[in-house]
């Protein structure tokens, strides 16, 4: 098993996930702020040129909430994924969906912005406009942190995906700690859990990247 992963992108989440799971894997390094993402090597693997990319038995397969399930699901004890059936479930699998279709969208909007508009087309609107989108989505993070973890009191694969997004909060120059104290409590937490510092520790990210701008 190989994962592709760009330092703090949103594959550290199944980076995470394969730590939590005690799985045996692989990492392949591919910095997307150099462009590597987008040498034929590893367009190859993935032409969507996107991280995270999962090998397994020689096939190739994205998108983190699907990596994440499938991550969960190689070792049920750890209990990353709610049991099939119980409302725990449906609500784990809301929170992958919003962060990966509505959340991370804002981000692409801000820092991505040419993906969504027309060759030439002025940026600086959409830009302004995912920056906004991104203050309104954490404030909603905030307000539906009701316990310690996203599914209130058990610790699930959200928590692992939501991860990433506080830190790059800090990367687009918002206030968390001031506007977010519920969502800054839950990554003291994280920062708590061994599979976290692995995964952050090798990835060359500092502990205090998740406490201020850096």
């Amino acid at each position: 098993m190989k994962l592709y992963y760009s330092p703090g992108a949103c594959s550290l989440a199944p980076h995470i996930a394969l730590r939590e799971v005690d799985a045996e894997f692989e990492l392949v390094r591919i910095k997307v702020r150099e462009g590597e993402n987008f040498r034929p090597e590893f367009l190859a693997v993935n032409p969507r040129a996107r991280v995270p990319a999962l090998e397994l038995d020689g096939k190739i397969y994205t998108e983190t909430p699907a990596l994440l399930v499938y991550i969960a699901s190689l070792n049920p004890g750890a209990g990353l994924l709610p049991q099939s059936g119980s409302p725990d479930l449906a609500r784990c699998l809301e929170w992958l969906g919003w962060l990966s279709s509505s959340l991370h969208i804002a981000y692409a909007q801000h820092w991505r912005p040419e993906r969504f508009l027309p060759e030439g087309s002025d940026s600086a609107a959409l830009t302004e406009f995912g920056k906004q989108t991104i203050e309104r989505m954490n404030a909603e993070v905030e307000e539906r942190l009701a316990g310690p973890w996203l599914l209130g009191r058990r610790f699930s694969l959200a928590d692992i995906y939501a991860l990433p997004f506080f830190r790059w909060a800090f990367r687009v120059g918002l206030p968390m700690r001031e506007d977010c104290p519920k969502w800054t409590a839950w990554t003291e937490r994280m920062l708590e859990r061994p599979a976290v510092l692995a995964a952050i520790e090798h990835e060359g990210i500092a502990e205090s990247q998740f406490r201020r701008p850096g």
